[in-house]
């Protein structure tokens, strides 16, 4: 019984749609794709439409409707744009290129360029792809012919022609085919066409648009996808994500950004009244970035305003996403919908290759793709170039190799995918065993001839690096994690990224316990070098000790002279000499016995600068010309750079200042990039300005010299400045700053428990009191005692580094990021840094919420002295 009522629905349904079109039976056959004696059944309720019939009627029902609609509105032209129904923010730099390439050269412009025919925007689902052409195309001068195809609704391959013919406003005529139809009406005036979203009809598109552009000579074709068509002269123009504000943007530059308006549009229009100042700005800064600026996710974020704060939708950012109506209800898009339409697209090997990508935590190369694919270099290179071509990659390109990434809000889908389909395990350890292995590589290579590649490429790399540690960490790897990180020992130490290697070697060394193999003393002579740079002596002392004793007991000599180097380096700081020199000693005659000149080069190198320390110049310089001579054979850079930086400070103390000038010049050409070799240099050139009485300069010099040093965790270092600095203020008049200078250098002395460095500067303050005749500020010979001032401080929360309290206090005390920066010897963009930071990791609105924070915690100025910089 339910058949024929359902037959005879179809049938009165059929005859009214082909009567609102105005068409027979056989042109509503040809444009189903089926036979006239199907339709006659259909209509004579013989039979039922099969489901996929019923979709295809729903298709020209939607668009009789849509047709309807904008004879309504007024819109009776054919193809006319679809009105925007909420405002057009940002992309001015997009606008303007975009409208070049489309626009026509005008008439007598015989020097123009030839425009494209084809342009294709590309982009993933919610780049803003068809807001943005729709958007320029209104800009067009009037009487610019466009034609407007929306292909959402298409699902049926039949029904593209009979859609751009719908949209010209073109009907089936008996005998002459849609198509040709559809030219005829586009041969008349020359015309720009548009199809929307031609990703699902990608194959018939290509193919409609190569017959229509044979044919139509003066036709252009705009396409929006997220893949490309491939037809032959066809441009890619990647839609891009909206600009973000950078970290370090300050309020105006965070408001001006195209992201952050266009999330405060749309939060103004779900929310009326909604304002800038009613949030803070380094919030909405940090949840666009985020978003990686795409402009759908921003939108859909922007509707939970005024249900929930801010930091709240921060935090929730990816359950909001995918958290609203689905697609087909009222208002319903998720962002989950869409992006499972373009994976959906994909062939059945993309679709399985993409969320292995996902496990990526920063831009990889072919090679890493290969590794964690698992496939050879051929399968790697094309599964990527696939999904470049279709929207899920981003590419950077370099001059030696191209680098690949995901959005975030892509990666988030993709990796859901890769732990749906349950290969998420096996990936991931292929991940953690490819960057374990580059780890262990680089502490060779980065003193190799080609280190500076090496630390470019480590640069790139270093978030998979961590991503790795954490990956044999939690799943209980100790010694792929012990290996890894004992070998990024080198990387972190030139990185300036002393404090997170030694967090990870403590935590995997004690996770190892009283270990006596091979991979446990590299960890803890790894350990070692970075507690001694750091300024941790007793602890590197310690390390290095163990270290040196397990790789005796195997009798590895290499690893001994390590350990021993490392070992007299700890007791050199702490001002044990005679130890020191034995251990050197012992190196030496390890490296010699081995034959490695490189490590001679070395022994050399720190031999050289126990003379220096007992002012024997002639034999310090003698010991570094050797050592250069071998380093210079060697052809490392890093090494060589090092050698010129110590043979400088010879020449400095010996008044062969032009000398020391020429070999600053080439040591500085060698140092870039490398934050400890950096601040070295730059301390010498301000010692030679200082001698040159150049007092701007040596000013100049020392403050970067501070600022590098500190930033990348090497305070012994940093006090070299200060002395510096401090003499260069005392010679310019400024001697309360000069002496407070000093006051600072000797209490971060103290607190890196440097006998050495105390003493430097104890022999700076009497030397700068004897010449002013003012009394010396009491305070204690013994390093490790406490001065009142450190006594009264409050101790800085474990949230936050002793800088960035330092910087809370100024902040608390009302001063502007300038006067803070000179006030603690900074750069203004170093300060916003650090703002931005405690900004994101503390959760903080701004400067209001910030100064409220210092207050509550006891930094305020009362509290915390601003020149105690620890």
């Amino acid at each position: 019984m339910s058949e024929p009522r359902g037959a005879d629905f179809d049938a009165a349904r059929l005859r009214a749609l082909r009567a609102s079109l105005g068409l027979s039976q056989e042109q509503l056959a040809r444009r189903l794709g089926v036979s006239f004696a199907t339709v006659n059944r259909w209509e004579s309720g013989r039979t039922q439409l099969s489901p996929r019939a019923s979709r295809a009627i729903e298709e020209l029902e939607a668009e009789l409707r849509a047709r309807s609609t904008d004879d309504d509105a007024g819109e009776a032209r054919p193809g006319q744009l679809p009105l925007a129904h909420t405002s057009f923010i940002g992309r001015q730099r997009e606008l303007a290129e975009l409208a070049r390439l489309i626009s026509q050269p005008e008439a007598g412009d015989s020097g123009a360029s030839p425009r494209p025919r084809l342009v294709s925007l590309i982009g993933p689902g919610g780049a803003g792809k068809t807001r943005l052409v729709i958007e320029v195309l209104s800009r067009q001068p009037p009487g610019s012919a466009a034609v407007f195809v929306p292909l959402e609704s298409v699902r049926l391959p039949q029904s593209l022609v009979p859609a751009v013919a719908s949209r010209l406003g073109v009907h089936d005529q008996p005998g002459v085919e849609l198509a040709e139809s559809v030219r005829a009406a586009l041969a008349d005036s020359p015309r720009l066409l548009v199809l929307d979203g031609a990703e699902l009809l990608r194959e018939e598109a290509a193919s409609l648009v190569t017959r229509l552009l044979t044919a139509v000579a003066g036709l252009r074709v705009i396409v929006t996808s997220r893949v490309l068509l491939g037809v032959p002269g066809e441009v890619c123009w990647p839609v891009p994500p909206l600009e973000c504000p950078s970290v370090a943007a300050g309020a105006a530059d965070i408001a001006a950004s195209d992201a952050v308006r266009l999330f405060m549009a749309r939060a103004g229009d779900r929310l009326p009244g909604f304002q800038a100042a009613d949030v803070a700005p380094h919030a909405i800064a940090e949840l666009c970035r985020r978003l990686d600026g795409l402009p759908l996710a921003i939108e859909l974020i922007a509707s939970w305003v005024g249900t929930l704060s801010i930091r709240e939708i921060l935090q929730q950012r990816a359950v909001l996403l995918d958290s609203g109506p689905a697609s087909g209800q009222p208002g319903g898009r998720r962002l989950a919908d869409v992006l499972r339409v373009s994976y959906n697209l994909l062939d059945a090997q993309a679709q399985r290759l993409l969320p292995m990508l996902s496990v990526f935590a920063g831009q990889f190369g072919l090679e890493d793709a290969r590794a964690v694919l698992e496939v050879d270099g051929a399968t790697a290179a094309i599964a990527i170039r696939a999904l470049v071509d279709s929207s899920w990659l981003v590419v950077t390109r370099g001059a030696e190799q191209n680098r690949f990434s995901m959005l975030e809000t892509i990666r988030s889908f993709a990796t859901a995918q890769l732990d749906q389909d349950g290969e998420g395990d096996a990936v991931r350890r292929r991940h953690a065993v490819h960057f374990a292995a580059l780890a262990v590589a680089s502490e060779t290579g980065l003193t190799s001839p080609d280190a500076a590649t090496w630390t470019a490429h480590l640069e790139q790399v270093d978030p998979d690096l961590q991503l790795a540690l954490h990956w044999a960490d939690e799943n209980h790897q100790l010694d792929l994690g012990l290996d890894a990180a004992a070998g990024l020992w080198r990387w972190w130490l030139i990185s300036g990224r002393l404090a997170v290697g030694r967090s990870w070697l403590s935590r995997l060394l004690t996770a190892a316990g009283r270990r006596d193999d091979e991979l446990t003393g590299r960890a803890l002579c790894s350990s070692a070098v970075l507690a001694a740079e750091n300024g941790d002596y007793r602890e590197a002392v310690r390390h290095a000790e163990q270290a040196q004793d397990i790789f005796r007991s195997l009798g590895n000599q290499e690893r001994t002279a390590f350990a021993a180097t490392v070992l007299a380096s700890a007791h050199r700081y702490l001002g044990n000499s005679a130890a020191a020199r034995r251990s050197f000693q012992a190196a030496m005659d390890l490296r010699t016995a081995l034959g490695d000149r490189r490590g001679v080069s070395v022994a050399i190198n720190n031999m050289a600068l126990l003379e220096l320390d007992n002012d024997d110049l002639v034999r310090a310089q003698e010991l570094f010309e050797r050592a250069l001579e071998i380093k210079r054979e060697l052809g490392e850079p890093r090494s060589i750079a090092i050698g010129l930086a110590n043979l400088a400070d010879v020449l400095l103390r010996r008044d062969d200042l032009e000398a020391a000038d020429r070999v600053l010049a080439d040591a500085a050409g060698m140092a870039a990039g490398i934050p400890q070799l950096v601040g070295t240099i730059r301390c010498n050139q301000g010692s030679l300005a200082a001698r040159r009485e150049q007092w701007a300069q040596a000013s100049e010099h020392f403050l970067a010299a501070i600022e590098v040093s500190q930033a990348s965790g090497h305070p012994h270092d940093a006090v070299e400045a200060m002395i510096g600095l401090a003499k260069v203020e005392h010679q310019t008049g400024r001697r309360d700053e000069a002496r407070l200078q000093l006051q600072a250098a000797r209490a971060l002395s103290a607190d890196i428990r440097s006998p050495q460095r105390v003493a430097e500067v104890d022999a700076a303050l009497a030397e700068l009191t004897a010449q002013t005749s003012v009394p010396q500020t009491s305070v204690s010979e013994n390093p490790l005692s406490e001065n009142p001032a450190a006594q009264r401080a409050p101790a800085v929360p474990s949230e936050l580094t002793p800088r960035q309290a330092e910087v809370l206090s100024l902040l608390a005390a009302g001063m502007s990021n300038k006067q803070i920066a000179a006030e603690l010897f900074l750069s203004p963009a170093t300060v916003e840094r650090h703002l931005a930071t405690m900004y994101r990791n503390l959760g903080l609105g701004g400067r209001v919420e910030a100064a409220r924070f210092a207050i509550e915690r006891g930094l305020a100025p009362d509290a915390l002295s601003s020149r105690q910089k620890l």
